[in-house]
């Protein structure tokens, strides 16, 4: 059996060809308002958050605040309680600041046991009304560290002091205390999950 083209099957290639001239121009006319709307959702962006009240820049402005004209040193100082075996000094003993600028400055511990062991570490401040204008970002106090037998690890301390600290305070101390908690967390009760 034979097949018969019809005359609508036909291609001519000088259609095809104008058919896709056409498609490339309406690509080509595109091209550019499409590029002209993403470069226009930036401002757009901007204008919405501003008038919501939430704009990226004013928020890093209110948390960068420095205050140039002052500086204010910080001593670090590390401690352990009772006879708790690591080794707990600061990597960083001063720093010079000025209040509001953020800071980041680490302590080193090291178990000295062939054994694991956790400790918390428990932050203080001198004087102490410096405690409350003392912010810490990131922070190894409060939080369990368990360490294995012979390990050594840097723990940093991200803050900054805020502007708002008396002028009376221009040195701060910030001492962390270490104590011993192996044996309460073996007490502890195991989570399920």
């Amino acid at each position: 059996m034979s097949v018969v083209a019809d005359d609508a099957d036909v291609v001519n290639p000088a259609e095809v060809r104008e058919n896709n001239r056409a498609t490339l121009k309406k690509l080509l006319l595109i091209l550019p308002v499409m590029l002209a709307f993403c470069l226009s959702l930036v401002p757009l962006y901007r204008q919405i958050c501003e008038v919501l009240g939430i704009t990226a820049t004013r928020a890093v402005a209110e948390n960068t605040q420095v205050d140039r004209s002052r500086i204010v040193k910080v001593d670090f100082d590390a401690s352990l309680h009772g006879g708790f075996a690591w080794k707990f000094v600061p990597v960083d003993k001063h720093a010079e600041i000025h209040p509001g600028e953020m800071v980041t400055i680490h302590y080193r511990v090291t178990n000295t046991l062939p054994y694991a062991t956790t400790g918390r570490a428990v932050p203080s401040f001198a004087p102490v009304e410096a405690g409350l204008f003392f912010s810490k970002i990131e922070c190894f106090c409060f939080s369990n560290q368990t360490l294995q037998a012979g390990e050594s690890r840097e723990m940093p301390v991200t803050f900054f002091i805020d502007p708002k600290l008396p002028a009376k305070i221009g040195s701060i101390g910030l001492s962390y205390y270490f104590f011993d908690v192996t044996e309460e967390m073996k007490k502890a009760p195991k989570d399920p999950a």
